[in-house]
C-alpha cells in the first residue's frame, strides 16, 4: 500500500484524478448555469415554450435545434476557458 502510495505523488497521478474531478465538476457547474440560465433566454427570444424541445421545419423535416445549441455553447466556453488558461500557464512558465 505505501509503495503504491509513493508511485501516485512520484508519478504525478494525485493531480491528474484532482484535476480530472474538478474538471468534471465544472463541466457539470457550466452545463447547469447553459441549460438553466442562459437557455431560457434563448428560448424566450426566440419565442419557445420550451428549448429542449425548440425545433425549426424546413422542408418538412423537423430540425430541433436546442441541445446541439446547448451543447456548442458548452464547447466554445470550455474552448475558450482552455485557451485562456494555456495562455496564462505558458506566461507564468516564461517569467
Amino acid at each position: 500500500m505505501i509503495k503504491t502510495l509513493s508511485i501516485i505523488r512520484k508519478e504525478g497521478l494525485l493531480l491528474i484524478g484532482v484535476s480530472f474531478l474538478v474538471g468534471h465538476s465544472g463541466a457539470n457547474f457550466l452545463s447547469s448555469v447553459i441549460e438553466e440560465g442562459i437557455m431560457p433566454f434563448v428560448a424566450f427570444f426566440f419565442g419557445e415554450q420550451d428549448w429542449r424541445n425548440a425545433f425549426v421545419t424546413l422542408a418538412g423535416i423537423e430540425i430541433h435545434w436546442g441541445e446541439p445549441l446547448s451543447t456548442g455553447l458548452h464547447f466554445l466556453i470550455v474552448l475558450y476557458i482552455a485557451t485562456v488558461a494555456l495562455r496564462f500557464l505558458k506566461k507564468e512558465t516564461k517569467d
